[in-house]
């Protein structure tokens, strides 16, 4: 018995792996394209900050159509993750979003900026 309670207790010591940012962006991207926001929401670290507000999930879900229109949904999908300290980032001028790795080892999309002198 001490040997399981030992060996349960090493299990419970080791790191969790994050999960792989491949799988995250394959998810991410099937959500973008199937214009799923709730899908997107769930894999974005919230509240999120959009236009000046800190969105809960029900806000955020509702500003998915605006946030991520089609043009930018495309480029979405075909983006490469550039890497940035700890962080992955997804370029789409004038935007880049930034993807991060949660409290729960999960990557999230965490948030993005915009570069004002690449706006139209």
């Amino acid at each position: 018995m001490k040997r399981l309670v030992l060996c349960v207790l090493m299990l419970a010591a080791l790191p969790v792996q994050a999960e792989d940012v491949d799988v995250f962006l394959s998810r991410f991207r099937s959500a973008l394209v199937a214009r799923d926001a709730v899908a997107i929401a769930d894999l974005t670290q919230l509240p999120f900050l959009y236009q000046g507000r800190w969105l809960d999930r029900a806000a955020f879900i509702r500003a998915v159509p605006e946030l991520f229109d089609a043009r930018l949904s495309r480029c979405l999908a075909q983006a490469r993750p550039q890497t940035e300290g700890q962080d992955r980032l997804l370029h789409c001028a004038p935007h880049a979003f930034y993807l991060r790795i949660g409290a729960d080892r999960r990557w999230r999309l965490a948030e993005f900026t915009a570069d004002g002198e690449d706006l139209p």
